[in-house]
């Protein structure tokens, strides 16, 4: 059971989930004890067990956490945009704007979903859905005529595009975020602009 917030539960609490996400990146989840947490974020293991009763938990709340954050940039970007090519656009950037920021977290999300008890997961494969929802909605108004199972097989294909693009892209090199979005949008782009959609 979680303990009672004090008034620097939050900034404790952030500080183990940070602690944590790096070790599990760099570590992998099955190789990361308890105490490692502990160590890495300068508190007694006592104290790591008042925050987080056990590592599943921690590892939960950080894919939540991120998800979240995901979810809501997601939603924000395509909220109020004039025509479905900026929609399309805005939403792209807020995808790799917010793996960017939360790098190691989202790393965590891709590979250590599977470590959770399957109701947890469940949860949030249930939010990865949403995700792909919308973004199958954002590429249906790119071109109305597309099956919703065609729609969702690009948004799949574009997930997968942009989580494995997390891995190899830096910021600080010769294409610049703004830049990497654009030409992906141009691929999706001119796909829905083709014509009749493919048989899927």
């Amino acid at each position: 059971m979680r303990t009672p917030r004090t008034g620097n539960y939050a900034n404790k609490e952030a500080r183990i989930l940070d602690a944590a996400g790096t070790l599990f990146a760099n570590s992998g989840y099955p190789f990361v004890k308890m105490e490692d947490i502990a160590k890495k974020c300068e508190l007694k293991k006592s104290t790591l067990y008042h925050y987080f009763a056990t590592k599943d938990d921690i590892l939960r709340a950080i894919i939540d956490e991120h998800m979240d954050n995901l979810l809501r940039g997601l939603e924000d970007a395509v909220a109020h945009k004039d025509s479905p090519e900026d929609a399309f656009i805005a939403l792209l950037e807020a995808y790799t704007m917010k793996s960017a920021q939360s790098r190691r977290q989202h790393l965590v999300s891709i590979n250590d979903l599977k470590f959770l008890p399957g109701k947890s997961q469940k949860d949030v494969v249930d939010r990865q859905r949403k995700v792909v929802d919308l973004i199958a909605e954002s590429l249906g108004r790119l071109n109305e005529d597309y099956p919703r199972e065609a729609l969702r097989f690009y948004a799949m294909l574009l997930v997968g595009m942009l989580n494995w693009t997390d891995i190899w892209y830096r910021p600080s090199g010769e294409v610049s975020p703004k830049e990497l979005c654009r030409r992906i949008a141009r691929l999706f782009t001119t796909e829905m602009a083709a014509g009749a959609p493919p048989q899927v």
